[in-house]
């Protein structure tokens, strides 16, 4: 781990004045970036692909939680104080959930779009948000590697099993479709239990708590699934929000830009509204779990059912008339 901190360390020194844009290339590995970006797919551009782009980042998210709890290492700044922490985060180091997750949404995105310079731009931006990750003090240099790693096996599997799979989903009805969604969401719910479980009587050194509190001032909570728990629920609500509107598909009409935009406002403020508006109590101490699962559930079934039924059929004027 020692030369590992030296590269951070040297990162940190020679790197400052770069600090604006690696903090922005490290928002782009953000769950929020997907937030901001999958809606503007799913309604405005290929509502098909951007399904499932959603689908992919949700179960990502939660695998790379459950792996972080069975491996359970430390974040550089937490065990250091040789570097100094330019971000925080709650749940173990590795894997890097934004590397593994920048490779499962760039690398989607250029195999969706085929073109060279789309590929080398997502190239590019994967490598960038790994480095941010490191300078920042949030991972080491093998968190990034591993989680790049396991983000190209998501999508060398995804691309293997996608017919398959839709050709039995498609022969499924709605109601078996949100069973089977439910019932995924379930397994990696248990799979993270599966993983708290095999930790017996290990507990995170105190040391730990202590040191990443006096740098980023933000306390952690590793043994809490907080990305599972949104993977799972996200997972769950996109595939049934996606099987319920099936049932009365509408052929897609071609809108006016400033009409994409309208309805792209409309529907990010009411999302934002919720996901952000019961943020706080994901802290309860009771219902927490149950908050953070639901209020995910939500956003995956707005994002895929609410908002478009709610464009079609209470924005009717934006639809051909």
């Amino acid at each position: 781990m020692s030369s590992q901190i030296e590269i951070i360390q040297l990162l940190q020194i020679h790197l400052p004045q770069y600090d604006p844009v690696l903090q922005f290339f490290a928002f782009l590995g953000q769950p929020e970036f997907s937030l901001l970006i999958i809606p503007v797919i799913i309604w405005c551009i290929n509502r098909h692909h951007g399904i499932r782009l959603l689908l992919l980042i949700s179960i990502s998210g939660a695998i790379c939680e459950i792996i972080k709890i069975l491996v359970h290492s430390p974040r550089p700044y937490w065990v250091s104080s040789g570097v100094q922490a330019l971000s925080h985060y709650p749940s173990f180091g590795f894997p890097s959930g934004h590397a593994q997750n920048a490779v499962v949404f760039f690398g989607f995105i250029a195999a969706w779009l085929k073109k060279r310079w789309v590929t080398g731009l997502c190239i590019s931006t994967i490598l960038l948000i790994g480095l941010a990750r490191v300078y920042q003090a949030v991972h080491y240099p093998l968190d990034i590697i591993g989680g790049m790693i396991i983000g190209v096996l998501l999508l060398i599997l995804y691309f293997r099993c996608e017919k398959a799979i839709d050709i039995r989903i498609a022969g499924l009805s709605t109601l078996r479709q949100i069973m089977l969604a439910f019932i995924g969401s379930g397994i990696l719910l248990v799979c993270s239990l599966l993983a708290l479980s095999s930790l017996g009587s290990w507990e995170v050194p105190s040391t730990w708590f202590t040191l990443a509190q006096q740098q980023s001032g933000v306390p952690i909570s590793p043994l809490i699934p907080h990305d599972t728990l949104a993977g799972a629920g996200l997972f769950f609500g996109t595939a049934a929000g996606a099987a319920l509107f099936s049932r009365n598909p509408r052929p897609e009409q071609k809108l006016l830009v400033r009409y994409h935009i309208l309805n792209y406002v409309i529907g990010m403020i009411i999302l934002l509204g919720f996901w952000f508006g019961v943020k706080g109590l994901i802290q309860h101490e009771q219902y927490g779990w149950v908050i953070e699962y639901g209020r995910s559930v939500l956003a995956g079934m707005w994002v895929t059912y609410g908002a478009p039924l709610l464009f079609m059929r209470g924005l009717n004027p934006f639809f051909g008339r």
